[in-house]
């Protein structure tokens, strides 16, 4: 996440936040409600309290929309939202190679998703969207100076056939959505 997102959710959920540098001896956790540092217990200080805690950041987010019932309503069912959260993860855990992500459901002993730090781009289309595709996958590349761009990417070469296509775009590396651009890609791949 990046900060403000953070910020965001943080109005809007309860949040908590457990991190460690490699350097530190223990782990510290912060919790926050409505925008706010809070207590993790009732009549406790709310400054983030020492724990333990593996080097890295562990963010937990419950509750969405607790404070929002109009939100609330408008929720598709439980199992709905899930999917699209799944979903989201699922891109930014492809994207950002180099940071584990593990999701999975309040209750639920199995991670519907777990990624490893270790893993690369490959790997972890490997891991979520399964061996098939990762064989077939080509590496892209390019770059112009003139205006100060770069691109990379991995595409499947044109012998890969699949009823969905899985488009997967980030700016700047924030997800983006471009009905456009799927359309297009889609239009050259019908071809083969």
């Amino acid at each position: 996440f990046r900060g403000e997102a953070l910020a965001s959710i943080s109005h809007v959920a309860h949040l908590s936040i457990v991190t460690r540098t490699a350097d530190a001896k223990c782990a510290f956790k912060a919790c926050y409600c409505d925008g706010k540092l809070t207590p993790a217990k009732p009549g406790a200080s709310a400054d983030p309290k020492p724990c333990a805690g593996n080097v890295g950041t562990q963010i937990t987010v419950e509750d969405v929309f607790y404070n929002m019932p109009t939100r609330q309503r408008a929720l598709k069912s439980a199992s709905e939202e899930y999917s699209r959260i799944q979903d989201v993860v699922t891109r930014y855990a492809v994207h950002n190679a180099g940071v584990g992500f593990t999701l999975k459901k309040q209750g639920e002993g199995m991670a519907d998703i777990r990624t490893s730090a270790a893993a690369s781009k490959q790997d972890n289309i490997r891991t979520l969207f399964g061996a098939s595709i990762a064989k077939e996958l080509l590496e892209m590349k390019c770059s112009d100076d003139r205006c100060g761009m770069r691109m990379s990417g991995l595409v499947t070469n044109a012998n890969y056939s699949t009823k969905k296509l899985v488009f997967l775009l980030f700016i700047n590396h924030r997800l983006v959505d471009c009905v456009g651009i799927r359309r297009m890609i889609e239009s050259v791949y019908s071809a083969y």
